[in-house]
């Protein structure tokens, strides 16, 4: 490892956001030297987002898989005949936009949103809500357009909110929680594949 020694207030923060990041580590009566994993793809893009003062998109999928796959189960649970409507017309209003070739982003953000809402928790709607905002952040926007670039992965995500939709259709709390984490296992393949 290196030393490196800073000294103005805009480095020492920038010390700071790499220290968090992974990038290097301070040691106190040591100096400052850059970690000895600190080209791993998951810290470069920890490190990029926390530049730019975001979440990095792999803490975000964390975020994600603890809440959205509870979300999914209590939305099986719990749904209502107008929630069910919401959740078609997403799926519906993706289904189009693939098919002209727009950027389906915000209405599987909806998607993601009104299955939080069927699950009828407040709490765990508030906690998504969150999440889906952090999900406008440039550096989770600008690895999900690369990904969503290949269409296989459009299909792919489609074909896996159709899985969410009739599992929280039927009532089935275990397949609908399954098959959102089938699809947020899909969703950090594809960001990951991004890094290479």
């Amino acid at each position: 490892m290196a030393t490196v020694s800073w000294h103005s207030k805009s480095e020492i923060r920038a010390i700071r956001i790499l220290d968090y990041a992974g990038i290097l580590e301070v040691r106190t009566r040591s100096g400052t030297y850059v970690s000895e994993t600190a080209l791993a793809k998951g810290i470069e893009l920890r490190a990029h987002a926390a530049l730019r003062g975001e979440e990095s998109p792999l803490d975000t999928m964390v975020a994600r898989r603890a809440l959205e796959p509870v979300n999914a189960r209590y939305a099986a649970l719990n749904r209502h005949v107008r929630d069910l409507s919401s959740l078609k017309r997403s799926v519906r209003d993706q289904r189009r936009l693939i098919d002209r070739g727009d950027d389906p982003n915000e209405v599987d953000r909806d998607f993601h949103i009104a299955v939080a809402a069927a699950s009828h928790n407040p709490i765990l709607s508030l906690l998504f809500e969150r999440v889906a905002d952090v999900m406008h952040q440039r550096t989770w926007t600008e690895l999900k357009h690369n990904s969503r670039s290949k269409g296989y992965h459009q299909e792919r995500y489609l074909r896996q909110h159709h899985s969410i939709l009739d599992a929280i259709e039927r009532g089935d709390s275990a397949a609908a929680s399954s098959a959102m984490l089938e699809h947020l296992d899909a969703v950090e393949e594809g960001l990951l594949e991004q890094l290479d």
